[in-house]
């Protein structure tokens, strides 16, 4: 039984707590769901700050008691040092969109010394995609919720506070997993309840879990650099900490031997342990980028899945020989290669991701033995129910899982945040790193302009002061501007698109981005124009030659445009980094660890003039390059830190970091050339063991 599980009482307002994410009230609709205010007099919609959004959820489902702000100041920036005008700033926000008057309040009354209270009455919005709320498949049971005598605030704390956000999600947890979808085959999947514990919960980061598919054993990584063993109840067993980040371990599935990464500078090492943590081999370091967890192919082979800057790819690792071999797989040149999998009968397959984001299970012959109509990321074999749990294709990645007959069913649903990976156990006992973080773009005060779970920002400040920037926490990639302190979402886009790079012209009146393979441009309301920028996949370097023209490049081609999108001139040039000086009519580029400028490409290596020579750390996983005030700026990564660079192009030897630490998204310089970073902020990853209940008779 979850022993964070925390009661409210029955009222009506308690009720829609649990299920419900639209509310009334006066001549206003809220979608909390879509963050989404409604005015249905002068019928309009307003997109709400993420944090604004919040405020009112807390509100509203406290709606005619005094909320304190003590409490909403912990509910809201929760373990959080936050400035003391802070929550004064998003009242103020929020009393703007409802056109409310502090003085003389509708909706928001301020009551002295004590806190706030939100006055109107409020009713639930039933949607197609809300179920009954009581119907007999997804009625909660008493034993799921607990005495009425413990009010809301306390069930708020639980639900929204870090270390207890869990409360909500048990609650859709059950009701989400006694009922069954049907695909079109005939037999009736029989309804599974999940319930869901805590394995760690004390302050810190744990995640990349593994538990033992036959024995009582559980690894995982604890602080990014330290292996831990346990039981499957957490008990500490042994451990062993790196210099460096390690990632991924995963069991042999009968004995027990475990197999994890290491980060080391430019490399990857594949290490394999014991039971007691005890080093029984290392590999030879590995270039790599990225890694996704090995899997076991038989007792001397494993099959890695490694990233470089061509995309990740999949090797057979023989132990005893250390030999690297490449698998030949079944994919066309524009799809992706995500990870492997050990499913039936004891099998390796793979999955493959297409141009349209639809995902499939196939072997090495090419048959396709399973499907999905949205990216896969998160995936792992279930030997219990013999089924494929994974992610779903909503925002919120819930888990679902698929039957090799087509059927699928619900696992589990996330109220806050996101399960990062899965392991599953004979028992269909599925372990997981349940992760929460907050990702801040902070103000020249060091104040968040805008807050979000999202997994990416890219913001670009111009020097009027004004930032746009990409979030991803709709599920969609969108672009939002923030000008004259409030935030206005520019796009509105379906599907899985994804932004890779934004930027302001020389003028800073228009915006230029992509949209997979599109080019996008912006003006401070909406979108101008998009077109095929014609490469031949999503381009990764992009940049403006002057107010009427634009480049880009999927690091083979080089492409420029006009603004109605007509292609001027196609341009054969490899780079990993490549920028344009619109201010000097120079590109700079990157050989190497060499660093050149040139008037031209077409004729570069005659041009060419050297800058500078880079450091190795500096040049590996190269991004987001920024070229501000004759200062260039970007990214690197060295054994799994993030980095950030400055070389002023008038003394280019002077190349400096700037920024050094994990979990940098990305930065921004503001117009006085103060550095700006878009980082996890709040990060918290906790063990959970999410376990099918026996049947009720």
């Amino acid at each position: 039984m979850d022993r964070e599980n925390t009661a409210v009482d029955n009222s009506p307002i308690h009720a829609i707590t649990q299920t419900t994410t639209r509310f009334q009230f006066a001549h206003w609709q809220f979608f909390n769901d879509k963050d989404e205010l409604h005015d249905i007099q002068a019928q309009s919609v307003t997109k709400l700050e993420p944090q604004v959004a919040r405020l009112l959820t807390l509100l509203i489902t406290q709606q005619g008691q005094v909320i304190t702000k003590e409490t909403l100041n912990k509910l809201l920036w929760p373990d959080t040092i936050v400035e003391a005008n802070s929550l004064y700033q998003l009242l103020t926000k929020l009393r703007k969109e409802l056109q409310d008057n502090a003085k003389n309040p509708k909706y928001i009354k301020t009551v002295p010394k004590k806190g706030y209270l939100f006055l109107p009455s409020v009713s639930p919005i039933e949607t197609q995609e809300q179920a009954p709320l009581a119907t007999p498949q997804n009625l909660i049971t008493t034993s799921q919720i607990p005495s009425s005598k413990v009010k809301l605030y306390k069930f708020l704390q639980v639900l929204m506070a870090k270390k207890r956000n869990w409360a909500l999600t048990l609650c859709a947890g059950a009701c989400f997993s006694t009922i069954a979808f049907l695909s079109s085959a005939p037999d009736k999947i029989e309804p599974t309840q999940y319930e869901r514990e805590d394995i760690t919960y004390e302050l810190g980061v744990e995640f990349n879990v593994a538990a033992h598919m036959q024995r009582d054993l559980l690894a995982y990584i604890e602080q990014f650099n330290t292996l831990k063993i346990t039981t499957k109840a957490g008990q500490n067993q042994y451990s062993q900490t790196f210099d460096t980040r390690i990632a991924h371990p995963t069991w042999h599935p009968d004995k027990t031997k475990l197999a994890f990464w290491q980060y080391q500078n430019d490399m990857c090492i594949l290490h394999i342990s014991d039971e007691q943590a005890r080093s029984l081999h290392s590999s030879s370091p590995i270039p790599c980028h990225l890694i996704r967890p090995p899997v076991w192919q038989s007792d001397n082979e494993l099959i890695l899945t490694i990233s470089d800057k061509t995309g990740s790819s999949a090797y057979l690792y023989r132990i005893e020989q250390q030999q690297l071999v490449k698998i030949p797989l079944p994919q066309k040149p524009e799809e992706s290669y995500i990870g492997a999998i050990r499913a039936w009968e004891e099998q390796v397959y793979y999955v493959i991701v297409d141009a349209d984001h639809h995902s499939r299970l196939v072997s090495l012959d090419g048959n396709i033995h399973m499907t999905w109509p949205y990216p896969l990321w998160l995936f792992n074999f279930d030997p219990a129910k013999q089924s494929i749990v994974s992610n779903d294709g909503s925002a919120h990645h819930n888990l679902v899982a698929k039957l090799r007959n087509g059927q699928t069913y619900p696992v589990f649903a996330t109220s806050q945040g996101m399960f990062t990976n899965l392991s599953i156990d004979k028992n269909g006992d599925i372990f997981t790193a349940a992760e929460t973080w907050q990702v801040n773009i902070r103000d020249q005060d060091n104040l968040p302009i805008f807050s979000s779970s999202s997994h990416d920002f890219l913001p670009v400040t111009n020097p009027l002061g004004e930032t746009v920037f990409m979030s991803r926490r709709t599920g969609q990639c969108e672009i939002y501007l923030h000008a004259n302190n409030q935030v206005k979402q520019l796009s509105f886009h379906k599907g899985y698109k994804y932004v890779n790079f934004l930027a302001w012209d020389p003028l800073f009146s228009k915006i230029l981005s992509n949209r997979d393979s599109e080019l996008v441009l912006y003006n401070r309301e909406d979108v101008i124009v998009s077109f095929d920028s014609q490469h031949t996949s999503a381009p990764l370097q992009f940049g403006w030659l002057d107010a009427q023209n634009i480049w880009s490049s999927d690091t083979e081609f080089v492409h420029t445009f006009n603004l109605d999108g007509d292609l001027l001139r196609k341009t054969k040039f490899a780079s990993d980094f490549l920028i344009f000086d619109t201010k000097q009519q120079l590109w700079i580029v990157l050989q190497g660890n060499k660093l050149f400028q040139s008037q031209s490409l077409a004729n570069f290596n005659a041009q060419k003039q050297l800058v500078s020579e880079l450091p190795s750390d500096a040049v590996h996983m190269i991004k987001n390059p920024r070229l501000i005030n004759d200062t260039l700026y970007w990214q690197s990564t060295w054994s799994k830190t993030d980095i950030i660079w400055k070389l002023p192009l008038t003394a280019p030897h002077q190349v400096t970091k700037i920024k050094q630490e994990p979990l940098i998204w990305h930065y921004d310089i503001a117009p006085d050339g103060a550095l700006r970073v878009a980082k996890m902020e709040s990060v918290e990853a906790d063990i959970k063991r999410i376990k099918p209940q026996p049947k009720k008779t």
